[in-house]
């Protein structure tokens, strides 16, 4: 078993000059887990908000690739459909070179939609566009005179520098939320999944299950040895004493993904979870599944869902929000 560090450089309080001291401690706990013999770091991409400040993980990347040795770097994820894909094929070649080869390429297509439109970005072209950046970079990574001609992107016989040390290139990796048309998109591009740390355990193995399915029906191996396993872990001396000491810390850090910087959280509800219907929400639409675009007024009752409803509820707001997300991914 190989054991990694899940990154989010979270900046749940404090001015702007505290994101400093963020990025420091973060750093030092890279090194740290280094030291310790953790075998990979993976960095997650955030915009527009306090639950994470890291807003492109290769430059973040190529620094920590400065202050280490051995540990493997992975973007978890790159959101491909923010970024340039040739600028992101070069500076990704970049880092693996000057990381000694010791990138693991995450990748996603994102799914918030404040970030979408903040960006300017069609949310409904994200499927499309995600597939034409990724079918670019590997082009631009393995083939000289690369020409490619999509609805979004287009190049035209094209070789780029650096190349990538890893051959043919760095490892993939496929972000996996919610949709089997994801699950199918690894699949048939021979991908390993990655799902999200803050997803249930039923959940994940939902996903899992769904990925070994398309992968006997169409006849090939899954990759299970190259696909890491992301949970949040808070470690004490017994079983009692944890959620009591970490449930602060959870409480603080849980609702950010939907508050904008310089805006307080609402106060947990009734039931002591967060409410679904909170004041200062980023601007642009809601996603169909949120609480709160279901009703404004009605607090969130889907256990554990510290998230704000920025992940899937079932219907009814109502515990037992496992079985309707897990239906979800159903094929």
């Amino acid at each position: 078993m190989k054991f990694a560090l899940f990154i989010l450089a979270s900046w749940p309080q404090g001015g702007p000059q505290e994101q400093s001291r963020v990025f420091a401690e973060t750093l030092e706990q890279i090194e740290y887990a280094e030291e310790l013999g953790f075998d990979a770091v993976w960095l997650s991409e955030h915009h527009f908000s306090r639950y994470g400040i890291c807003p492109s993980t290769i430059p973040f990347a190529t620094h920590i690739a400065a202050r280490t040795k051995k540990i493997r770097i992975g973007t978890g994820v790159s959101v491909l459909t923010f970024h340039n894909p040739i600028f992101l094929a070069e500076e990704s070649a970049m880092l693996d070179i000057l990381s000694g080869g010791r990138l693991d390429f995450g990748v996603g297509r994102g799914q918030l939609h404040y970030e979408y439109g903040n960006f300017g970005v069609d949310y409904d072209s994200r499927t499309q566009r995600f597939q034409e950046v990724l079918d670019i970079i590997l082009g631009l990574w393995t083939t000289p005179g690369f020409t490619y001609t999509g609805e979004y992107y287009q190049v035209k016989d094209l070789t780029v520098a650096p190349s990538p040390v890893q051959q043919p290139h760095p490892p993939l990796y496929l972000a996996v939320s919610r949709s089997a048309a994801s699950v199918d998109v690894a699949v048939t591009r021979d991908l390993p999944v990655l799902t999200g740390a803050n997803t249930t355990d039923e959940d994940s193995l939902g996903i899992r299950h769904l990925y070994y399915q398309r992968c006997a029906d169409l006849g090939k191996t899954p990759l299970v040895d190259q696909m890491p396993y992301f949970r949040v872990v808070y470690t004490a001396e017994d079983q009692k004493r944890a959620p009591r000491r970490c449930a602060g810390h959870a409480s603080r850090l849980m609702p950010l993904p939907y508050r904008p910087p310089g805006r307080r959280a609402a106060p947990p509800c009734a039931t002591g979870r967060i409410p679904g219907s909170v004041p200062g929400h980023p601007p642009g639409p809601l996603p169909p599944w949120s609480c709160r675009a279901r009703s404004r007024r009605r607090d969130c009752r889907i256990r554990g869902c510290w998230f704000r409803c920025a992940i899937p509820a079932p219907r009814s707001c109502s515990t037992g929000s496992s079985r309707a997300w897990r239906s979800r991914i159903s094929p």
